[in-house]
């Protein structure tokens, strides 16, 4: 059995893996306790897992402190993923390969074994990013804008008349705080189709792939045609 968890800026999500099916899952917000916290919140009811397989783009403190949760409650080392030159037929378009995110490399990693044609990665969490993937498995490069919250805490932070209030993703906003909301949602929505559109002319027609925790907000304000993958990553 394998734990695999997708540790990101602002949620971690979990798998229980047996070989051939998930035997449980879950997902939480990281918000005013420690990852460590959470971790143990999260998984100590779980049973003895006998590998550990985490996909983390948090800091190298945030990592020591799973680590450590990790050994003390199951003995054992956590295994981080982490990006290479090449891998499972994906070859890294970065000249520093290990700069690349893991979740992203993964993300590759999955869409290659599903498709094994050109594909357009978009992976939408805290941010978002879309990656070109070539028929060969050529990571052809990528690009990474803001996502929804990160946009709506710049309006709140760097202006003194928006209150961060909860809001609807509406086009025709009729309160500040669904203008925000909606002005948020319809940006990325126009970033993704816009960017893909860019980088279907450049390098040819591929396949659409979606994924990440904001993905099913954002898909039905896209124009595009875009398969919506939530288990991308785990699948990598």
């Amino acid at each position: 059995m394998i734990l695999l968890a997708d540790v990101g800026n602002s949620r971690i999500k979990w798998r229980v893996w047996d070989g051939a099916e998930y035997l449980q899952c879950g997902q939480a917000a990281h918000g005013e306790e420690s990852w460590t916290e959470l971790a143990d919140r999260q998984w100590r009811r779980l049973p003895q897992p006998q590998r550990v397989l985490m996909v983390s783009v948090v800091g190298l403190a945030t990592r020591a402190g799973l680590a450590d949760w990790i050994r003390q409650a199951w003995s054992l080392e956590a295994q981080f993923v982490t990006s290479s030159a090449a891998a499972c037929g994906i070859r890294n378009a970065y000249a520093e390969p290990e700069r690349l995110g893991a979740d992203r490399w993964v993300a590759m990693i999955a869409a290659r074994a599903l498709t094994g044609e050109r594909c357009y990665v978009v992976d939408c969490g805290t941010a978002v990013t879309i990656d070109a993937l070539a028929a060969d498995g050529q990571h052809l490069g990528g690009v990474i804008v803001p996502g929804m919250r990160l946009m709506r805490e710049a309006l709140y932070r760097e202006t003194r008349q928006i209150p961060p209030e909860t809001g609807e993703p509406q086009l025709l906003g009729h309160s500040t705080r669904d203008g925000v909301w909606g002005g948020a949602a319809y940006a990325v929505a126009s970033a993704i189709d816009g960017i893909t559109e860019r980088m279907i002319a450049q390098c040819g027609p591929g396949l659409r792939l979606l994924t990440g925790g904001d993905a099913e907000g954002v898909l039905p304000l896209l124009r595009g045609p875009y398969q919506w993958e939530p288990e991308l990553i785990f699948t990598g």
